[in-house]
């Protein structure tokens, strides 16, 4: 059986960093992230395009795979993440971990992710200061949409919007094309 390995925010921001690692940090416990899938990269970029299209007519910015400090034990890499307005306007791009939150965090499920993995990411998001997650599972074609005050369901025949993203929508099957 393996250990957990546990360690703060600063021992983590202290690991040698390399270009492209895959390491999380998730209330003090080390996860190592899989390698994404073609199809998970196919995924991440159609999400990450829409939002794009999007955001050049609006303030914010839209990125894939940047790590954020969202407290001392906790180091996230989302799939996808939006940041608006103010957030878009006072980030470094030149450094990482970008403190605090993203508005929107978007994770990709991968067929190995442990649900209670997924589910963890998904609580301590919303918990520091995200307002949404919406979790893609490419496998069953639906995303989950969590905030705050509750969670819904989509599949291939809906469109999925945001309410920090006004006049943003899209179909979830272009997620899988």
């Amino acid at each position: 059986m393996a250990t957990a390995v546990t360690m703060s925010g600063r021992q983590f921001d202290a690991l040698p960093y390399e270009e492209g690692r895959r390491l999380e940090l998730l209330e003090g416990e080390l996860i190592e992230v899989s390698v994404p899938t073609p199809l998970h990269q196919d995924v991440v970029f159609n999400v990450l395009a829409a939002l794009r299209r999007y955001l050049s007519g609006h303030k914010g910015a839209a990125f894939a795979d940047v790590e954020f400090a969202l407290s001392d034990l906790l180091r996230l890499r989302p799939d996808v993440c939006v940041l608006l307005a103010d957030k878009a306007g006072k980030l470094d791009r030149n450094r990482i971990p970008i403190p605090g939150s993203p508005d929107l965090a978007i994770e990709v499920i991968s067929p190995t992710e442990r649900a209670s993995e997924s589910h963890g990411k998904v609580q301590a998001y919303l918990r520091n200061g995200t307002a949404e997650v919406w979790q893609i599972f490419p496998k069953s074609g639906t995303v989950e949409i969590h905030r705050r005050e509750g969670s819904v369901t989509l599949d291939r025949t809906q469109t999925a919007a945001s309410e920090l993203l006004p006049g943003f929508g899209v179909a979830v099957s272009s997620f899988f094309e």
